[in-house]
């Protein structure tokens, strides 16, 4: 992660001591000034001019083409496309809408007077005239999306792809992977689009090979959209819909301290229809909501992954421990596996406190024991499961015999014994 993440930087402490709402309210009321920029720029207004000739689909129709191609982001017919100067390619197929084919018939009726009432000729019966009547019909049409055609480049703002590395990228995924609703996985989407939620096969596509930040943008994006509109028949708009997958997040890679704002500004601009955002600001509370719940379970993971990983150690010897404690972890000691090892695997022993240790010559392919760290004493266990004189033991029989020596003992102990 970057040196600050949550408020806090790398040792934990708070850096403002603001609370998460706190910190998500300044930064998703910032994407209202974000959005307004882009909006009041001049290549945002040469933009509207040209997305103002394509047609406004009826949100049955938005909903069909997303059945179809879950990807399209602009669509129009053949010849609205050739008129913008682009051409569909060879071999597309396209997506089925229903479009409004109005067709007229003829009706002879009773002619009305100025007051309304019939007229009628000279015998008094009603004057007959034929009049034009529109009857409203549907048909089947095809569109395409512009990932379909080429030809003349279409304006644009903002960047195609946002580049950046991100610290734990493998482990991030695999959280997000995991918190998704849907499966995710990664494939070469051909339309062009960055990722897609599949709404009728519940999956989350992702373009493979992006960097590292649009990667997980992109994942949280779609992420969003599987959480929040799974339902398709809720009514929301297709802007309200991308409105909160976008900000949401931009809002939880800002939080992490990774800013995709000459990203998702223009993206989110492009689905603020109306002059004064009121999609956007009707937006914010749940683009704020969203954003903590997603950064809660992020937190969450990667809590619980940093203790799966580093688990609480408490040290055997501690200074100041109950006396009954360290007899019962050395009963436990002796009665361990590593405590039960063959005397004969041990190789060399040698105190911490002097380099001159005599060593022990043993076979070669034999295994070192566990070692176990008491004061300032390596040791290795016994070899026949407490029943052999441990190490100190005999190195206090060992100082035992140079003290009786230098007394001039003999060699015995004060029962007389041999030592």
């Amino acid at each position: 992660m970057p040196e600050t993440y949550n408020g806090k930087n790398n040792r934990g402490q708070n850096n403002d001591f603001k609370s998460r709402e706190d910190r998500l309210k300044e930064l998703t009321d910032s994407l209202q000034d974000g959005v307004k920029a882009v909006r009041d720029s001049g290549e945002y207004k040469k933009l509207l001019s040209v997305m103002a000739k394509f047609p406004h689909y009826s949100m049955n129709n938005c909903m069909l083409i997303a059945m179809q191609r879950p990807d399209a982001t602009l669509c129009q017919g053949f010849d609205g496309w050739k008129r913008m100067g682009r051409h569909v390619k060879k071999g597309e197929k396209g997506i089925k809408i229903i479009a409004p084919a109005p067709y007229t018939v003829q009706k002879e009726v009773d002619k009305l007077g100025g007051d309304g009432k019939p007229v009628v000729d000279s015998d008094g019966e009603p004057v007959k005239e034929t009049k034009e009547y529109q009857v409203m019909a549907f048909k089947a049409e095809t569109t395409f999306d512009v990932s379909q055609t080429e030809g003349k480049e279409l304006p644009k703002i903002g960047v195609d792809e946002i580049k950046g590395e991100v610290d734990r990228y493998e482990l991030l995924m695999d959280v997000l992977k995991e918190m998704s609703p849907v499966p995710v996985s990664f494939e070469d989407i051909k339309s062009g689009a960055k990722g897609y939620y599949h709404t009728t096969e519940k999956r989350i596509a992702i373009q493979k090979d992006m960097s590292e930040l649009q990667t997980v943008k992109t994942c949280l994006h779609e992420i969003t959209h599987a959480m929040l509109h799974a339902d398709t028949t809720s009514g929301k708009t297709k802007s309200s819909k991308e409105l909160e997958a976008e900000g949401t997040a931009c809002i939880v890679l800002k939080y992490m301290g990774y800013d995709t704002d000459a990203y998702s500004f223009p993206y989110l601009t492009g689905y603020t229809t109306d002059e004064d955002m009121k999609e956007l600001k009707n937006s914010l509370h749940t683009i704020r909501k969203t954003s903590s719940r997603i950064i809660s379970k992020i937190e969450e993971k990667y809590s619980n992954i940093y203790m799966e990983k580093h688990p609480l150690v408490v040290p055997e010897n501690e200074p100041g421990k109950d006396s009954s404690v360290t007899a019962n972890a050395s009963e436990q000691e002796k009665n361990s596996p590593a405590a039960k090892a063959d005397d004969e695997t041990v190789s060399a022993v040698r105190s911490e406190s002097s380099d001159d240790w005599p060593l022990v010559d043993e076979p070669k392919d034999k295994v070192i024991a566990e070692r176990k760290i008491l004061g300032t004493v390596r040791i290795l266990p016994d070899g026949d499961g407490g029943n052999k004189p441990s190490l100190l033991d005999t190195l206090k029989v060992e100082k035992e015999k140079i003290k009786n020596k230098l007394a001039g003992n003999n060699g015995k102990d004060e029962k007389g014994v041999a030592i």
